[in-house]
């Protein structure tokens, strides 16, 4: 299944990029129709992603596998998943990393899934800028995405990143990424510290702000 809707967003992509090529001036509906579409469908695949790396976690298959990552080279592997469906929608995306960050130790696999979702949801809620901001705070790794979008809802600020939550019936919400969002942190220990994430609005943008801190 994940392979065939991996196929599915391959040719969105590549008929958004040819619509681009074509069309001069603002997109056209068929345009920001076919974006909705690789939107929906990167995020079907999103969550097959994460689905799998539950299901392999609670059965104590996955290979958690903590390395040296080079953040900027991480940071632009994230920038590449989004920006064509941001440039289209007309959004900037801005990208701020700490000077003296080079490298950290944690599992790409999981932290990438779990940015990159954030930062999909970022677009689509955006108005007009998103940000990927990378820094330390008191000894971890802060990776943040934030947008100037109307903020998460007050029931998903409220819920937090809750392990029991069921189905909200007015919204479809199952909070399967901020579980797994929690659950990927929280396997990233150093010492006493434990991996974690935060929710919030307001942020620098004044919308939605999700965290995840790595020690």
């Amino acid at each position: 299944m994940k392979n065939s809707v991996s196929v599915i967003a391959a040719y969105l992509d590549d008929a958004l990029a040819e619509l681009a090529r074509v069309q001069a001036g603002p997109p056209s509906q068929a345009a920001m129709s076919t974006c909705q579409a690789l939107y929906e469908t990167q995020r079907l695949n999103g969550n097959l992603v994460q689905l799998m790396a539950i299901f392999k976690l609670d059965e104590g298959m996955y290979p958690f596998e903590p390395v040296d990552v080079p953040l900027q080279e991480f940071a632009q592997e994230v920038l590449d998943r989004v920006r064509p469906l941001a440039r289209l929608k007309g959004l900037e995306v801005r990208h701020e990393c700490e000077g003296d960050l080079s490298t950290w130790i944690f599992d790409r696999d999981l932290v990438t899934s779990v940015v990159v979702q954030s930062m999909f949801n970022a677009v689509r809620y955006a108005r007009t800028t998103l940000t990927l901001s990378l820094r330390t705070r008191d000894g971890q790794l802060g990776i943040e995405v934030a947008d100037d979008g109307e903020g998460f809802p007050p029931f998903m600020l409220e819920q937090g990143f809750a392990t029991k939550q069921g189905i909200d019936t007015r919204t479809g919400s199952t909070g399967l990424g901020l579980y797994f969002s929690r659950l990927a942190a929280g396997l990233h220990r150093h010492g006493e510290a434990t991996g974690t994430t935060q929710l919030s609005n307001g942020g620098p943008l004044g919308g939605g702000r999700f965290v995840i801190l790595l020690p």
